[in-house]
């Protein structure tokens, strides 16, 4: 009985443990608190996370969970920008990234204030899916997040990244 207990408790200890190791090192939670990523990621919406290595490649498209310098706090958005590259956000929505349009079948209606952004060196440009409801990069001070930032790269996500 007391041998039960003690291999009880050990595999407990081992689980706890390994869970814990995974949240630190490999993937966690994070939970939509806006309709910014809608429909792609709606609010409420559980997503899970693989923690970012910087070895890692960032690609257009990718959907990251960051550190917002302008807001505070880990937010959702998805990468439109990379680094050194220049992005015209056209009044109608349609984006290109050094001249070249970039489909976007995960928007369902490009709005939004436009510009033209030269994305700095070990920064990108991150903008919601869903344009009218964003607070995103078209809106902040600084409008380019640092790679640095960069918390993980949502799993859920990953079919929906472009070229």
């Amino acid at each position: 009985m007391e041998r039960d207990l003690l291999t009880a408790a050990a595999v407990m200890t081992a689980a706890v443990a390994g869970g814990l190791a995974v949240r630190r090192w490999l993937l966690f939670v994070m939970v939509v608190d806006s309709v910014s990523m809608a429909p792609t990621l709606a609010p409420g919406r559980r997503v899970p996370t693989r923690r970012f290595r910087h070895k890692r490649r960032i690609r257009r498209g990718d959907v990251l969970v960051f550190t917002s310098p302008e807001l505070g706090r880990m937010v959702v958005k998805r990468v439109l920008g990379l680094p050194g590259e220049q992005v015209v956000i056209e009044a109608t929505g349609l984006i290109r990234v050094n001249g070249t349009p970039v489909p976007e079948p995960y928007v369902a209606k490009p709005c939004g204030p436009g510009g033209t952004f030269q994305v700095p060196p070990g920064h990108l440009l991150l903008l919601g899916d869903n344009r009218a409801c964003s607070s995103d990069s078209r809106h902040w001070k600084w409008p380019y997040v640092p790679a640095t930032a960069v918390r993980g790269t949502a799993i859920a996500t990953r079919r929906d990244r472009v070229s």
